[in-house]
């Protein structure tokens, strides 16, 4: 009764007030506002957050024939375009279309971009990948769909997201309104020349892109604050970044140098993962890049340059102290990456938070260590963070296997003001297996717990976001 009653008093406000309340809703959910009753029949076609997704619209079976599936893109096309002519407004805050196999198409497709072009639309979203496929087993595309010249001459857009375009910075109207752009599975040769005409940018992600021809981020690029870079084919050896206000640095990939001229010094995150590479400097390349990173308050690094750094001019500790107090390293903590833990932990005096993302180990050549793995941390040395910062400790997709529980042991039994110690479990772990993470959780304090304050261990289910 009383849903009825709010929704007949929201019924009695003028059109011109039911849009704005219609636009904060999710597209789909802004469509479905049509069926209330007859005076909300037509208010989502006055809506300006529009976005239309093929895998919303086009549902897919095993059984369904490329036959069927054309015809229902084609239909979905046809929504999109009628829904575009029906529009009853001035303007577009916010525009997305997600097609996949765009060709075919191309008249449509230019005359819904040509439509939010003339709404004065601030966001823009054009993807074109394919559906079928995962960022991982994604096809370069062999061609990629066009952007019409409308396009590049629109001067409203502030966030951009294109995915396999066909994208020619050079015909960009100069200067171009971009704070935020966002490229996947397209080439990027003349990524330059899109800097130069971004005065405003603040946050660029680039993500499974080729040819990638960044030389430098200097001088009129200085103010980003977010910079992605995702599985991408540089077209340079090295890239130059001068970044004095960036907040967020990310790299995940093959390896590329990167040299920092200047970064914030309170960075908010860095995170760090490699593919295995080879080479006798590569150790000292990674330290290099966290001295360059270590005011990063968060810092995520892989198991690839955990192994590495051992291996760098000094094995004990960075250049510098990090100035993190959260640390994540990606691991599977085998004997090769003990070295590299340890030096990370030390390395980071006022850490707080440290949390372990156990990853299955890759199976390598026979690795002899140098030392006993099964006593390596009963060694009694105690780092700063140890005795004065750290409060707690995180294991993610934790199994109890047996380096879990040595290293876990070990910094119970050496950080001095430790508070909580969360092991989450895999997702969709068994009952039995829940029973025997909860029987060791019983056991791990059973050697001394070094902290004076009351010792929290949980035992959780489900994935978390760090």
């Amino acid at each position: 009764m009383d849903s009825r009653r709010n929704r007949d008093r929201l019924s009695t406000l003028p059109e011109h007030l039911l849009v704005p309340i219609i636009s904060n809703l999710p597209f789909e959910e802004a469509v479905r506002t049509s069926v209330l009753s007859k005076p909300w029949k037509n208010l989502y076609h006055g809506t300006t957050n529009v976005s239309f997704k093929e895998s919303e619209f086009v549902k897919r079976t095993v059984s369904s024939s490329e036959e069927s599936s054309n015809e229902a893109r084609a239909a979905f096309v046809r929504y999109v375009v009628n829904w575009a002519s029906r529009f009853s407004g001035d303007v577009i805050q916010s525009f997305e279309l997600r097609l996949s196999k765009p060709f075919g198409f191309e008249a449509e497709i230019k005359h819904l971009i040509e439509f939010a072009v003339s709404k004065q639309v601030k966001t823009l979203v054009l993807d074109f990948s394919e559906l079928s496929c995962d960022a991982s087993n994604q096809v370069r595309p062999l061609i990629l769909f066009q952007l019409p010249e409308c396009f590049y001459n629109q001067t409203t857009v502030e966030s951009l997201k294109l995915f396999a375009c066909g994208f020619d910075p050079s015909r960009l109207a100069n200067p171009c309104a971009f704070k935020s752009v966002c490229f996947g599975y397209t080439e990027l040769g003349r990524i330059m020349t899109l800097l130069s005409k971004s005065p405003l940018l603040e946050s660029l992600t680039v993500r499974n892109c080729w040819n990638v021809n960044l030389e430098s981020i200097t001088g009129d690029q200085n103010r980003l604050r977010e910079l992605v870079f995702e599985n991408c084919v540089f077209a340079t050896e090295y890239t130059l970044l001068d970044l004095p206000n960036i907040k967020v640095f990310k790299y995940i990939g093959s390896f590329h140098y990167f040299q920092f001229l200047a970064v914030n010094r309170r960075m908010e995150e860095a995170y760090l993962a490699y593919g295995a590479e080879t080479g006798d400097e590569i150790g000292q390349f990674f330290c290099d890049v966290l001295y360059d990173l270590l005011s990063a308050r968060k810092l995520t690094v892989c198991p690839f340059l955990i192994k590495a750094i051992k291996d760098s001019d000094d094995p004990v500790r960075l250049k510098a102290p990090m100035e993190t107090r959260h640390l994540v390293i990606n691991t599977g903590l085998v004997p090769d990456e003990f070295v590299g833990i340890r030096l990370m932990i030390n390395s980071c005096p006022e850490l707080e938070i440290l949390t372990l993302q156990m990853f299955p180990s890759v199976p390598v050549a026979r690795y002899t260590p140098g030392f006993n793995p099964m006593s390596y941390w009963a060694y009694q040395i105690s780092h700063k963070c140890l005795k004065k910062t750290l409060k707690v400790v995180q294991v993610r997709n934790f199994t109890g296997s047996m380096y879990e529980l040595i290293l876990l042991r070990y910094l119970i039994r050496s950080a001095r003001v430790l508070e909580r110690v969360d092991l989450y479990l895999p997702v969709g772990a068994s009952e039995s297996e829940k029973s025997s993470v909860r029987a060791i959780i019983s056991t791990l304090g059973d050697e001394g717990v070094a902290s004076s304050k009351v010792l929290r261990i949980r035992q959780l289910t489900g994935r978390i976001n760090c």
